[in-house]
């Protein structure tokens, strides 16, 4: 009885375990479809801006701007998003190994981190690793107001000279339940051929001068680039949790099923001796 008592105590924790790990998936579920709505959005306008900053760069190729512009002397920075939050499967675990990896090519650790997220400053930050800013209040919100304002510091910094490039460190979206750790070059900007060139080259008449639209539109282009970045983290953030949590609780009903056999087994076999037992004194008393 002992042991029948024991499993029916596992089973109540289990059926627990499992209802708090359902409602964490219901919960992940709602922030993953709010994320995934933003992370449209911005697509939408990163796709936009690169049609109208094509378009510039056909009419004018040779055009100079600060973002373009090298600091050697300078460190870089990287920035590093991770959750706030653990319960996530191997999400944050891969980011950190593809930050170490990447700040391993820097010998002379002059690399700065630039913390979004509590996982990677908690794992860098006692390692000796140069932090330049810590962004440790996000909590997986899409905040597109708040990821503009780090973009933008840190986009007058490089401007001031302060930092030689900044590279961004993020989970990129690829599906539910996929998603690529991916390290990009933000700044200096850097286009690629399929960028700075449009098939069937069109004419168009720029007000005011094309060389002012560039000017405004290249930090607009950038920010829009950082601000996608986030978008993609906190989407594969929500995302992979939401599949953690519905694995958790899948592993939850196979464990009650195996102890509701388990206890099942048990009550019969007692029933079964009870029984022999009671016909073993019917008999003996005949």
């Amino acid at each position: 009885m002992a042991s029948l008592r024991l499993i029916r105590r596992r089973i109540r924790s289990i059926q627990s375990t499992k209802q708090i790990m359902r409602a964490m998936q219901l919960v992940s579920a709602s922030k993953f479809k709010r994320a995934q709505g933003r992370l449209l959005q911005g697509r939408q306008v990163l796709s936009f801006l690169d049609g109208l900053l094509q378009r510039v760069l056909v009419a004018a190729p040779a055009m100079k701007h600060p973002l373009f512009a090298h600091h050697e002397p300078e460190p870089g920075a990287l920035v590093l998003v991770t959750s706030d939050t653990g319960l996530a499967g191997s999400y944050n675990t891969h980011l950190i190994q593809l930050a170490e990896s990447e700040l391993r090519k820097d010998t002379a650790r002059r690399t700065q981190i630039v913390f979004i997220g509590k996982r990677g400053h908690r794992y860098f930050a006692p390692r000796g690793y140069q932090s330049r800013q810590a962004h440790l209040d996000m909590a997986g919100r899409p905040d597109i107001q708040k990821i503009d304002a780090i973009g933008r510091a840190l986009m007058e910094q490089f401007l001031a000279g302060g930092l030689s490039s900044v590279r961004v460190l993020y989970a990129r979206f690829v599906s539910t339940t996929v998603s690529k750790p991916t390290v990009i070059q933000w700044l200096p900007i850097q286009f690629s051929n399929q960028q700075s060139a449009i098939s069937n080259q069109q004419e168009y008449i720029f007000e005011p001068r094309v060389e002012r639209v560039f000017e405004e539109l290249l930090p607009r282009w950038a920010i829009a680039t950082f601000r996608l970045a986030l978008l993609e983290a906190f989407t594969s953030e929500h995302g992979a949790r939401m599949i953690a949590m519905k694995n958790a609780t899948d592993n939850a009903q196979e464990l009650l099923d195996a102890l509701t056999l388990q206890r099942n087994t048990l009550r019969q076999a007692t029933i079964t001796k009870e029984l022999s037992e009671i016909v073993g004194t019917v008999e003996a008393l005949k």
